[in-house]
């Protein structure tokens, strides 16, 4: 989804009264919070998310990945563990995506998690090289965190007593526990 269309769908969304929209004192930045009516349809979303998850094949999903969706969703649903630091930093390079996609950085401080897509010359305390495809399947639940791993399709670096645990505190999707149909019961196609 391109910036304008995504910039189109918040401001619609904030109208019709599903989220209001909140800018950061400190640091300007923006940030969109349901509303009640919001709250209100997250069965929805999340069952249509899970049917997604059970009976969708997953090799369109895969095809046009928005790193900067991934990336939210990941920040969403990180698991801040009492072993991290206080700030903890983890920085991802997508190896697969343009170059202006490819770098972000995870910030967990003040027991809140923040995302920027800029260097603002952060002491990084662990970093996670990656293709968008494969976290998109790790995060998905697709495929194995330790596996791909073992078998260098995702590299972490930094210190051991945070990377050891790495898959603790990166966490999974909401919808990860959820396993895939038989591939010969699953729908084809992509569904927008």
């Amino acid at each position: 989804m391109s910036r304008t269309l995504l910039s189109t769908r918040l401001k619609e969304l904030v109208q019709i009264g599903l989220i209001t929209r909140h800018e950061k004192r400190s640091t300007g930045q923006i940030e969109y919070i349901l509303t009640q009516a919001g709250h209100a349809l997250e069965p929805i979303v999340f069952t249509m998310a899970s049917w997604g998850q059970e009976w969708l094949e997953t090799e369109p999903s895969l095809e046009n990945i928005d790193a900067s969706f991934l990336m939210w969703d990941i920040r969403r649903n990180m698991n801040i563990h009492p072993v991290l630091p206080d700030p903890f930093i983890v920085y991802f390079f997508l190896t697969d995506v343009a170059e202006n996609k490819s770098e972000h950085w995870l910030i967990f401080e003040n027991n809140e998690i923040d995302l920027c897509y800029i260097n603002r010359g952060f002491s990084v305390d662990v970093k996670i090289e990656v293709s968008a495809r494969k976290l998109t399947r790790i995060w998905m639940g697709w495929d194995d965190f330790d596996l791909a791993i073992k078998d260098k399709l995702l590299r972490l670096s930094g210190n051991k007593e945070y990377t050891d645990i790495a898959a603790l505190w990166l966490g999974s999707s909401s919808i990860a526990h959820i396993k895939k149909r038989d591939k010969k019961l699953q729908v084809r196609g992509h569904v927008s």
